[in-house]
């Protein structure tokens, strides 16, 4: 359903979308044959020092349609293309698999004209693998890419403006005979106390001459603290990924990584980052979550600061609509991160597909299940695929303690009929079950007996209830749980 939502969206809209590669991403390669049968390579046009402006559409756009008839790409082509002044290229890309010949000729069911007639440019059909690789997630989405295979997202602009990008400094080719430049930061983002973070930043060559040598320098607060001399063979436009040791930062911190090197262009010399300090924890989390209408999609994971996972929840845990309560123990103090991650890219934000948004909150808590420190909170409303934060974790809590916890979940919810009851009991328990509704009536009531400590499902039937909200609990022992649930 979420795929049908996306397509009527692009039927009338281009909106914004966090899935879409950032400006000054490198564009990934790609090969792909034309439909007249002529072969093309991104990387290698570019080596040639040539300007690439890719259009990813689809035949049933209707704003990929209005914007093809401006004839903005046309003009670029039929100027700066290979019958012109040979500087540029252009490419059509149809991004939607489904579609066939006869829509790319206008005959077909899904089209909105002939995109064929009158474009001079190559068009390229079932293009969904590289708009895939493009992170594409809405028609149309154009790029410009220029030869130091960076990449800007031009979008819907006349071709004066298309040119103005294509001919600025920041897009041309190597000129230069030395010209060495770091284009962004791949180290860690997290500092914990005594975990030094390991640093590093792609250096690529924007010179004309093979790069042999270059310094890289973190500077923090306006010195250099750690200095590295990279040396290799880089040719024009070679990138590598260059690891610069490691540094112990004082929580969150603001950097930036420089080539302090001679160069014969200063502009590319420097790059901005920061990283961000870990919150203070124990060594017992908390973690609440809530999952949307497509509660599969989600899953999470806790890992030591050797990157070993120590606790998770792989996707497809969850149902749907549902929330869940657990205590996660981690075995000794270090540096942890959380990661909550959504197979589909969209976060808990159920809301945008006419369901409802999801949520999680992790804590870390005391001895007395106290909340202790604030590790993550996220409310539902923007997407994501996965999202990390950090655990500086110092204080153990006794494993004691975590084997008190009691918790139950409810699934499906909402519910037609049955429903089912996960029961998480930490000892062995005399246990109740009650359903009440919203004024307050006991519609169903349960004695279950001495339960034995573990996981224990069971159905709740609740068919013969009129639709409405009911508040079920669970005794067990001392401990009291109540969940809404929703009868449909």
């Amino acid at each position: 359903m979420k795929h049908l939502y996306t397509a009527l969206l692009a039927l009338f809209i281009s909106f914004s979308a966090a899935a879409q590669l950032p400006d000054g991403s490198i564009a990934p390669d790609f090969t792909a044959e034309d439909i007249n049968g002529v072969e093309h390579n991104l990387y290698s046009l570019l080596d040639q020092g040539k300007k690439v402006i890719i259009d990813f559409s689809a035949t049933w756009c209707g704003p990929c349609w209005n914007y093809h008839n401006t004839g903005a790409l046309e003009e670029i082509w039929e100027t700066y293309g290979p019958d012109g002044t040979d500087e540029a290229y252009v490419f059509f890309i149809e991004g939607d698999d489904t579609t066939t010949q006869a829509d790319l000729e206008g005959t077909g069911t899904a089209t909105t004209g002939n995109w064929i007639e009158g474009t001079g440019y190559p068009i390229i059909d079932n293009g969904g693998s590289i708009f895939d690789d493009y992170a594409g997630a809405y028609y149309p989405t154009i790029y410009t890419i220029c030869p130091n295979r960076m990449l800007v997202e031009s979008s819907q602009i006349s071709a004066e403006d298309h040119a103005a990008i294509l001919f600025a400094n920041d897009c041309a080719a190597a000129t230069q005979a030395n010209d060495a430049a770091v284009l962004n930061y791949t180290g860690e983002t997290i500092s914990c106390s005594g975990s030094p973070s390991a640093i590093s930043a792609t250096l690529m060559n924007l010179g004309i001459d093979n790069l042999t040598n270059a310094t890289l320098d973190l500077i923090v607060g306006g010195n250099s603290v750690l200095s590295y001399n990279w040396s290799g063979n880089l040719e024009t436009y070679g990138m590598e990924d260059v690891q610069m040791g490691s540094y112990q930062f004082n929580g969150s911190t603001d950097f930036s990584i420089r080539i302090t090197s001679s160069d014969e262009n200063a502009d590319n010399d420097e790059i901005f980052a920061s990283v961000d300090g870990a919150t203070e924890s124990t060594t017992l989390f908390y973690i609440y979550l809530t999952t949307d209408g497509w509660g599969e999609e989600t899953g999470w994971e806790i890992r030591d600061q050797n990157g070993t996972v120590v606790a998770d929840a792989a996707a497809g845990s969850y149902a749907s609509t549902t929330t869940y309560e657990e205590y996660v123990g981690v075995p000794s103090t270090g540096c942890y991160t959380f990661t909550l991650t959504d197979t589909y890219g969209d976060g808990l934000f159920g809301s945008q597909w006419g369901n409802v948004d999801g949520n999680c909150y992790v804590t870390s808590v005391d001895n007395g299940l106290n909340t202790f420190s604030y590790v993550y909170m996220y409310n539902g409303d923007y997407n994501f695929s996965s999202e990390t934060r950090a655990a500086d974790v110092q204080t153990a809590v006794s494993v004691e303690e975590e084997a008190t916890v009691t918790t139950f979940n409810v699934y499906p919810n909402p519910v037609e009929d049955v429903a089912w009851i996960d029961l998480s009991l930490a000892g062995n328990e005399e246990v109740r079950l009650d359903v009440v509704n919203l004024i307050g009536q006991k519609v169903v009531s349960q004695d279950l007996g001495t339960l034995s400590a573990g996981q224990t499902r069971m159905p709740l039937d609740l068919g013969s209830l009129q639709s409405g909200i009911y508040l079920v609990t669970v005794t067990a022992g001392d401990t009291v749980s109540t969940l809404r649930v929703t009868k449909k």
